[in-house]
């Protein structure tokens, strides 16, 4: 058995501990960083866009101011490029002007997860959670047009690069080759979101039925006589604003045109059917807004 002495002992011990302590500052990995919520909308006010519709009255034919009073919301999701290796330049902190001295990054794995609140309607809208991974792979596109507020799409890239302080100096990470961004769209709702809403319904058709989504021009100017109304309360602390928005969402209750698919009903109202649930859409967005800004 081959035998040493007490100071070569403490030579090798302290090299193993070098080693060590170097192999596991190499492993450090930074907590993630969580990006500020960006907010969406499932519809925005349309463009003037005069020289491309006109009304008809009678037999004359004129130019509306607003013939598109509304459009709808879609997330879109832009990488950015493919490089560095893998990419996503627009949603990694290596890529600002203070990221690693070599302005390098190697994309890892990318993993987008969305998640929906379950609203109690007719016709419910049953959104899946997705939980995707790889770039590739990424839905990168989301129509917002029936999508219940509060949902939210999280996407989490994760990252290597040499050593680097991913969140300076005065943040809690260390020099690590490991990095995670997390960012987060929230789709939200407010009196003038409901009203594009009520807009964008009015002009869009059910199926190939000849009709909007809310079928008949008085019941779409109620809906917004009433938004306009709720939107003149000084303050939602008003119990006579939470009375209005619960008679709101009761009439829209009342106006639900609940068919099978593909049947046109000769009755006025909302059509809410499995692919068109405008209606439930509609009640989500008011109780989400009676939740967020009514008194109890």
């Amino acid at each position: 058995m081959r035998s040493y002495d007490m100071r070569t002992l403490t030579l090798i011990l302290l090299g193993l501990l070098v080693t060590c302590t170097a192999a596991s500052a190499a492993r450090v990995i930074s907590q993630p960083i969580y990006q500020e919520p960006i907010y969406l909308y499932s519809a925005y006010p349309g463009k003037n866009c005069a020289d491309n519709g006109r009304k008809v009255i009678g037999t004359a034919a004129i130019i509306p101011s607003e013939p598109v009073l509304a459009v709808p919301g879609v997330l879109s999701i832009d990488p950015g490029g493919i490089t560095p290796i893998n990419g996503w330049p627009n949603y990694v902190s290596a890529g600002k002007s203070d990221g690693p001295s070599d302005g390098l990054w190697n994309v890892m794995n990318v993993a987008l997860r969305k998640n929906s609140p379950r609203f109690i309607c007719t016709v419910p809208i049953n959104s899946a959670v997705y939980y995707r991974q790889g770039s590739g792979n990424i839905q990168r596109w989301w129509p917002l047009m029936y999508e219940v507020p509060g949902t939210e799409w999280v996407l989490t890239i994760s990252y290597k690069t040499t050593p680097w302080d991913d969140d300076g100096p005065a943040g809690p990470n260390k020099l690590a080759t490991t990095h995670q961004d997390v960012w987060t769209w929230r789709l939200d709702a407010n009196l003038d979101s409901m009203q594009n809403l009520v807009d964008l319904f009015y002009q869009l058709p059910i199926g190939s039925c000849g009709t909007p989504i809310i079928s008949n021009e008085a019941l779409r100017d109620d809906l917004i006589n009433r938004l306009q109304s709720l939107k003149s309360y000084p303050s939602t602390d008003i119990p006579e604003y939470t009375m209005e928005l619960y008679d709101l969402i009761m009439m829209i209750q009342d106006c639900c045109l609940t068919v099978d698919c593909g049947y046109c009903s000769q009755r006025a109202g909302i059509y809410n059917t499995v692919e068109t649930p405008a209606c439930c859409k509609l009640l989500a967005e008011a109780e989400y807004i009676l939740l967020k800004t009514a008194i109890p």
